[in-house]
């Protein structure tokens, strides 16, 4: 250690380190050890490794054994360095997850380091013997890491997968928006390192010097060490040839053979699970190739490669835990434009997020490069303000305020970001709500005031100022302008508030441990187990202080059996005008279900109506309305109370809401509303006719709440698009518009009705 210390490429990439995680770890997100800081580390720490290393083997002349191990040494000392620099960033700000964190940093970059450090060895020597040798070294050693990294994304470009397993970097999740992150293959990959690393030690063993210093074979005696190298070598070939299986890499093949069954349609070939019933696969792949139509109608051009339609291909998963573990986005939904490829979780008919994702494969017919995305240098740097914003606007939602609205919305409350800012990299920089409902806002501006063919172009490369004839700055101006014509009502800025003014990712606090957290949370809540819930919110306290987690705690506390603790701890938060308007409203509904179980309902009214005042989300509102119709008579309390509060922990009750409801439609036939939430029920199951039958039984009889009436329609409509019945699906949508349901609702329903072949204009399913 003390002439490794003397080194002087030692030195220099020390201090290298030193200064680069210090300067890292003074971002937000960084600090302490976690995911970030060791990925931070694993893209910086290896490669300095591997020169390091490299010019200090290239001046010297030790045995091959030694050298290699003075390489290891490097890399090893190179990430003592950088964990302590980690560490004091931890002592300074606070741990997240200490323990997690420091088996993240020493299984990824902590090991890749060595690794680099063993790399920069082999390439020492090489480069003692070539005449430019520090460049040499320097070039020689940075090829290891570099070239890893290299198979790394040709992986990305090449298959679905968008993680990555490197033997010098370690880890990495590829999904920016997937918080929650499981590293757990690191621990077999390592395994393989291991492998790799005493394989390359046992033929360094087998290697020696002659007087001239050239290498040859020498034994070193001992058979049994050739065995053992023998063993790790096939070992380390075996983790690389099994990767599929040991989940370091996949391919499309690998994956399509996991999920196992394929069906073809017009436009859409659609890979997915064999256990999902083939009637819902069908009428995901109608609703795909509709969109595909719908798309390009909307681009205003047909999407061709080759000359010929453009055909896609839908990658969908039985869950987000095989989805993440076949290829790496677990939560986030992703599409490869230049593969013509989606990937999505199975979900409710019409797939929310199958358009969007569609739209971002059909823009990609028009764009330039390898990806086939917006941005510079033919989307080698990307605008991922122009890609997300072209699938926003091209894919209506069914939402209560259009993007346009919510911008309207946004620029009262003064958090309306500049354009500039996020058709470029400061996209990342805001909490993706906000980015992405303020850039479909503008592309969809963008395309009424100057048409599909200037919005193409620009997705081409074209920059917008030389399209329009108008600078960012008039092109703002303009854009504020129309959103000033906008009225919308006074509960809107609260809920913009509650939705937009938030930090991104990268100003949060843990996030990664906080949303893991919360998961545990509810997921030992829904088993019953309130005191380990409990343990989980008081860890996110205490990382994260939030009044949404008092509200959590609240909540759970409401289940023991100090039940008034949980309604004094709400009703105090519901009280405090410090705590954010939005969130007292949470704590005052959870407060009046706490009360309507209880069989107070003139209490639970009272607390209802006091929210409703300040709601413009349409889901909350009819579920409100529906416990407000429910409160004043005991039949329909109990029923409503079992499926949507639960009047006994963890929750509600399925099974008995099913039964008090059936009892309750057949006790008053006249009634619709036990007949809709039944049918909706039913429409969760995926029995489309059972829920049609319901909910024809619901509109046929007296449904005296407005929303519920509305929604019940709009979920008729669904159901016929589903059924492939067009002609009802017309006369539903006719029932739903009539209802006075908002604007950005109506467009989704209408465009659900043209994708089913219907002459009018939905999508979508929500909360009673």
């Amino acid at each position: 250690m003390p002439t490794l210390l003397r080194s002087r490429p030692f030195q220099i990439t020390a201090a290298f380190v030193a200064v680069a995680m210090g300067l890292i770890g003074l971002l937000p997100l960084f600090g302490g050890p976690g995911y970030e800081s060791a990925l931070a580390a694993g893209l910086l720490m290896p490669g300095a490794a591997a020169i390091g290393a490299a010019l200090d083997t290239s001046t010297r002349r030790d045995a091959p054994f030694e050298a290699l191990a003075r390489g290891a040494a490097i890399g090893a000392a190179l990430a003592l360095v950088a964990f302590l620099t980690t560490l004091l960033h931890g002592l300074r700000v606070g741990f997240c997850d200490a323990a997690g964190g420091v088996a993240l940093f020493a299984l990824g970059p902590g090991s890749g380091a060595v690794m680099g450090g063993a790399w920069g060895a082999v390439a020492g020597e090489i480069a003692g013997r070539l005449r430019r040798r520090r460049l040499a070294a320097a070039l020689l050693g940075l090829s290891g890491p570099l070239g890893a990294a290299l198979v790394s994304v040709g992986r990305f470009y090449m298959s679905p997968i968008i993680f990555a397993y490197d033997p010098f970097v370690g880890f990495f999740s590829g999904s920016l928006y997937d918080t929650i992150v499981d590293p757990s293959g690191l621990f077999t990959y390592r395994a393989g390192s291991a492998a790799t690393l005493l394989a390359a030690s046992v033929a360094a063993l087998h290697l020696g010097r002659d007087g001239a210093g050239r290498l040859g074979l020498r034994s070193p005696g001992r058979p049994w060490l050739l065995a053992l190298g023998l063993a790790a070598a096939i070992a380390s070939g075996a983790s690389m040839a099994f990767g599929d299986r040991l989940g370091h890499w996949q391919t499309a093949g690998t994956i399509a053979r996991a999920l196992g069954a394929r069906v073809e349609g017009e436009r859409c070939e659609v890979v997915y699970p064999r256990g999902v019933p083939l009637e819902e696969i069908m009428r995901f792949t109608r609703d795909c190739d509709a969109h595909v139509a719908a798309g390009e109608r909307w681009l205003g051009a047909p999407a061709l490669r080759d000359g010929q339609p453009l055909r896609v291909r839908a990658y969908l998963f039985e869950s987000v835990e095989q989805k993440g573990a076949l290829m790496g986005a677990a939560r986030t939904y992703i599409a490869k434009p230049w593969r013509r490829e989606v990937y999505l979780q199975v979900s409710d008919y019409p797939h929310g997020a199958l358009g969007h994702e569609l739209m971002h494969v059909l823009s990609g017919a028009f764009a330039r490069g390898p990806f086939k995305i917006a941005g510079a240098l033919g989307g080698v740097i990307p605008d991922p303000g122009l890609i997300e914003g072209i699938a926003v606007a091209g894919s209506p939602k069914d939402s209560d305020l259009t993007p346009r609205e919510w911008a309207k919305a946004m620029k009262d409350l003064g958090i309306l970001p500049p354009l500039k800012r996020l058709f470029a990299f400061g996209f990342l920089a805001e909490n993706s709500a906000t980015a992405y409902t303020v850039t479909g806002a503008f592309v969809g501006h963008t395309r009424e005031k100057y048409g599909a063919d200037v919005l193409r172009a620009w997705y081409g490369g074209r920059a917008l100022p030389d399209l329009t004839g108008a600078s960012w700055e008039a092109l703002e101006r303009a854009w504020h302008a129309e959103l000033d014509t906008i009225a919308l009502p006074e509960a809107a800025a609260l809920q913009a508030k509650a939705r937009f003014d938030r930090p991104a990712i990268f100003g949060r606090r843990c996030p990664r441990v906080v949303d893991r957290c919360r998961a545990d949370a509810d997921r030992l809540r829904a088993r019953g187990d309130a005191e380990g819930a409990l343990a989980e919110l008081g860890r996110i306290q205490q990382l994260d202080a939030s009044p949404a987690t008092r509200v959590a705690a609240a909540v759970v506390r409401l289940d023991g059996p100090d039940r008034e603790a949980g309604a004094r701890e709400l009703e105090a938060i519901a009280a405090d005008a410090s705590i954010p308007r939005h969130v007292r409203d949470r704590a005052l509904e959870e407060l009046a279900d706490a009360r309507l179980a209880d069989g107070d309902g003139p209490r639970a009214v009272a607390l209802y109506k006091e929210i409703v005042s300040r709601l413009v989300d349409e889901d909350r509102l009819r579920t409100l309305d529906v416990k407000i119709a429910s409160a004043g008579e005991e039949r329909a309390r109990a029923a409503v109370v079992e499926l949507l509060i639960g009047s006994r922990p963890p929750g509600p009750d399925q099974v008995r809401a099913a039964e008090l409801l059936g009892a309750w439609a057949a006790l008053a036939p006249e009634d619709g509303l036990p007949s809709y939430l039944l049918a909706r029920r039913s429409f969760g199951d995926g029995r489309f006719e059972d829920a049609a039958a319901r909910l024809d039984r619901a509109l046929a009889g007296e449904i005296p709440i407005a929303r519920v009436r509305a929604e019940a329609a709009r979920l008729r409509l669904v159901v016929a698009c589903g059924l492939g019945d067009p002609r009802t699906a017309e006369r539903m949508f006719r029932l739903y518009a009539a209802g006075g349901v908002s604007a950005a609702r109506l467009d989704a329903a209408r465009s659900l009705l043209l994708r089913c072949g219907g002459a009018e204009a939905g999508e979508g399913a929500a909360p009673p």
